[in-house]
């Protein structure tokens, strides 16, 4: 009884600003129940989906997949009794992908409504990745594997481009080419170059051990802002803004470089005065490395471990923990550092367009080169009046599963706004059925209604045939459910 909740979610939802985030997505629910709320069926025929979960009463019918898969989240903890005492329910955050947010915020919201639970307190739907502006698909031949991404440049800095590149909840457009840019500029001009000169510069002034500061009370602005930094960070956390963490870490690192270009210890290092003030700045450069490699050890897990080592700290980050962070000092003077490889670096330019042609050619080589397509004639004229009764509508496919015994047919479940049709389309040859959820296509939605291999199709969605591949017809940018098409 799904429906029975619908005024109680709407209230939730507009009362609670951080229940579902991005505000995009939260504004698409409400939208989605403006339109009244039927009764949620959770069995399918078991001679159709002989795979499901067997409904305890019927022998003859399966659960809903996204009925019994959506409880999974409690049961594993037992009982409802048991959830309720588990201290697990209800999550802080909850991750999904954009395409199954209605699912997660409408019916799951109502099942744990009637069963007496609360939501998850954050609900955030994440976006999706395209590839040099089209979307990822198998079809196309543009699909990124990450496996490869990480063999060639390390899983650090593939972490890192992923988080920073995008605001997370949105839509990112992936380039090789950025990724470059992202290493050669963030990581091994910035980060890599700080860690390398502040090392360099400790073996050359110090004999590579971390100097005691001459005058702890000095560069209050430089500590002000790391403390300020750490305290933005923290909040930054709470709203899942990893990019802005990112943006903000690296603020920190810039103020570092700045702060030695600043104070020139190559210039210190010539007088008895300046050599006073060079143990102070030699400090507050390593310190500021420890800070830094704190607060990147969540994205960068391998590489802040690495940071820690040149800098001569045995205690590991984990041991050192966030509480390390509210106190400046924490590296102990007179640890030795331990000078060591560059820790991102530089891609040249000619090295650069190697790379770019071995990542991208297989991509090329993976796409069927189209032959000449045949053109059929335009058909007959037809009045206006005539094509006005077609009655086309956009409409957003929520499930997507092959037919049993059938090598062309796809069943497919097509939100239009005002209802859910069931469609059965002859694209199996063409699509993947995990890659036609969550995309936007046009239905002729006023169709009569026909049976194929004994399921009822309610509706013809528009494709061409190129030389036998299924092309649907979509948008760019995608416009909202049950928009007529004219």
């Amino acid at each position: 009884k799904m429906g029975q909740h619908q005024d109680w979610l709407k209230e939730y939802i507009k009362s609670n600003d951080e229940f579902i985030q991005p505000v995009s997505r939260r504004n698409e629910v409400l939208g989605f129940l403006d339109n009244p709320l039927g009764d949620l069926c959770i069995s399918r025929p078991k001679e159709r989906l002989p795979w499901g979960i067997p409904l305890p009463f019927d022998e003859d019918y399966v659960t809903y997949v996204w009925f019994d898969a959506l409880i999974n989240y409690i049961s594993a903890h037992g009982s409802l009794d048991e959830v309720k005492k588990s201290g697990f329910w209800p999550a802080n955050h909850h991750l999904l992908g954009k395409d199954i947010l209605t699912t997660h915020a409408v019916y799951w919201s109502t099942m744990l409504k009637a069963i007496g639970l609360d939501p998850a307190h954050n609900l955030f739907a994440h976006g999706w990745w395209t590839v040099n502006g089209q979307k990822m698909s198998k079809s196309i031949g543009n699909v990124v594997e990450p496996n490869h991404l990480v063999d060639q440049f390390g899983v650090d800095t593939i972490r890192y481009f992923l988080l920073r590149e995008v605001p997370f909840g949105m839509d990112g457009d992936f380039s090789h080419k950025a990724l470059i840019g992202r290493i050669n500029s963030d990581l091994a001009n910035n980060l890599g170059n700080l860690l390398n000169r502040t090392i360099s510069m400790m073996k050359r002034y110090h004999d590579n051990v971390v100097p005691e500061p001459t005058d702890p009370t000095e560069d209050a602005d430089l500590k002000e802002e790391f403390r300020s930094g750490i305290d933005d960070v923290h909040k930054l956390y709470s709203e899942l803004a990893y990019n802005k963490i990112l943006e903000r870490i690296w603020v920190l690192v810039d103020t570092t470089n700045k702060y030695i270009d600043k104070n020139g210890p190559w210039n210190l290092v010539k007088s008895d005065e300046g050599k006073q003030r060079l143990a102070t700045v030699m400090y507050n450069a390593a310190e500021c490395l420890r800070v830094i490699s704190l607060l990147v050890y969540p994205f960068m897990p391998g590489s802040a471990a690495k940071m820690m080592q040149q800098l001569g700290i045995e205690t590991s980050i984990e041991e050192q923990g966030l509480e390390s962070l509210k106190t400046w000092g924490g590296l102990k003077p007179g640890t030795t550092v331990q000078p060591g490889p560059q820790l991102f670096p530089r891609i040249e330019d000619k090295e650069a367009v190697k790379i770019l042609a071995a990542l991208e050619s297989p991509a090329e080589e993976s796409k069927e080169k189209p032959s000449a397509a045949k053109v059929e004639g335009i058909c007959d004229q037809v009045l206006i009046d005539d094509f006005m009764k077609i009655d086309l509508r956009t409409g957003r496919i929520i499930e997507a599963e092959k037919v049993k015994k059938s090598k062309k047919l796809i069943q497919l479940k097509v939100d239009i706004g005002t209802e859910t049709r069931q469609v059965l389309a002859g694209i199996a040859e063409s699509y993947e059925p995990d890659e036609l959820v969550g995309r936007t296509i046009i239905l002729v939605a006023n169709l009569k209604p026909v049976k194929l291999m004994g399921i009822e199709s309610q509706g013809m969605l528009l494709a061409a045939s190129d030389n036998g591949k299924i092309v649907l017809a979509g948008f760019e940018p995608e416009p909202g459910k049950g928009i007529r098409v004219r």
